[in-house]
């Protein structure tokens, strides 16, 4: 009887041992099939930022269309502009169209507003919903900044009497899949369309560019690596010409390519006790006509309703240090977020963001 009862106990041993050793080894397959696919990602991706007009080799302040730099997710803003891991919803339509996805998988929508710089306003708004024959999700986003000032000249330092108004409009549309349960890729057309004083005979420019991204969960304390290419397409040529008052002729604009710039992005909640949690974010960035750039940020949740957040941008003269909190409530069911970011201006005013999200 012993010997039979032992044998029964290292049969059902070696049987749970099995499943165990079975559960691992798809969990092992699928982490790998993730990482290959990510990996995989980053080296199609390569070629592109390398065709991009060779990133980092032009020199600063050289790229067009550099209203596109502007971040206009208040949350992320608040964590130093370290976006590409955490952004999900609408909104990621802006930055990494990767995140569009997202758990609930519901429809929803965003507005945001920034005061930027000279009390320039910026307004943003995005939709998006799930796509059953696609299986993903799709999001639309519209931007647009609009700006006047009064025109100077050399012989008018004063002013001339006339007005001139800058304006930009950026539309986009964005898809997003989840290709196995930890990576989802994304990618996002958009349309840029920039008025450079047309009322007194300015420039136009309008371009396509593209985005493309992915975040890939590591499946241990929400950690998340993503990557994401930002502003890629042709470059961005003004219209018309110009009088040039030194070669006495009519000159064409130059071309100039927009801001390009590659992310690579890393998040995860090192801590975790009861109601509260603490996640931490940094990124990498290399824009095309400046240095890397370093981003990093923080944000405390309290019961997943209330949060802190604090961010810093080491690469950044002015606009480094940004802080911010946001809050969730529910309304008939629906959930609804509001964010707040203020980004400290140093010589500069100071940069303030209100965004708010919510279920259709």
């Amino acid at each position: 009887m012993r010997t039979q009862g032992a044998t029964e106990r290292t049969h059902m041993m070696g049987t749970q041992l099995r499943r165990v050793q079975e559960v691992a080894g798809t969990r092992v397959k699928t982490t790998l099939l993730g990482a290959l696919c990510a990996v995989a990602g980053l080296v199609s991706l390569a070629p592109l930022a390398a065709a991009q007009n060779e990133i980092g080799v032009q020199r600063v302040a050289t790229s067009s269309g550099t209203f596109l730099k502007i971040g206009l997710d208040a949350r992320v803003a608040a964590l130093g502009g370290a976006y590409a891991a955490i952004v999900n919803g609408p909104q990621a339509t802006f930055s990494n169209p990767a995140g569009v996805i997202t758990a609930t998988g519901l429809p929803a929508a965003n507005v945001s507003y920034v005061r930027w710089l000279a009390d320039i306003g910026i307004g943003s708004a995005s939709f998006s919903r799930p796509v059953s024959s696609f299986g993903g999700q799709v999001a639309i986003g519209f931007a647009f900044l609009s700006t006047d000032f009064p025109e100077t000249t050399e012989f008018y330092p004063q002013g001339t009497g006339r007005t001139v108004s800058y304006s930009d409009f950026l539309a986009s549309i964005s898809f997003s899949r989840l290709f196995t349960d930890r990576l989802a890729i994304g990618v996002t057309a958009k349309l840029l369309r920039e008025e450079m004083g047309t009322g007194v005979g300015g420039p136009t420019t309008t371009g396509a560019l593209f985005d493309a991204g992915t975040v890939y969960s590591l499946g241990y304390r929400n950690g998340k690596i993503a990557i994401a290419l930002s502003h890629f397409g042709p470059d961005l040529k003004p219209t018309g010409s110009y009088f040039s008052n030194v070669t006495g002729a009519e000159v064409d604009y130059t071309a100039y390519s927009p801001p390009t710039s590659f992310h690579l992005g890393f998040a995860m909640d090192p801590w975790i006790a009861g109601p509260h949690r603490l996640t931490m974010v940094t990124q990498v960035v290399h824009p095309a006509d400046q240095n890397e750039s370093l981003l990093f940020g923080t944000e405390y949740w309290f019961q997943d309703s209330y949060s802190l957040r604090a961010g810093y941008d080491f690469a950044a003269d002015e606009l480094g240090f940004s802080a911010g909190f946001g809050f969730k409530v529910r309304f008939s069911g629906q959930e609804a977020v509001f964010d707040y970011a203020f980004t400290e201006g140093g010589n500069l005013d100071a940069v303030h963001r209100i965004g708010l999200g919510f279920g259709l």
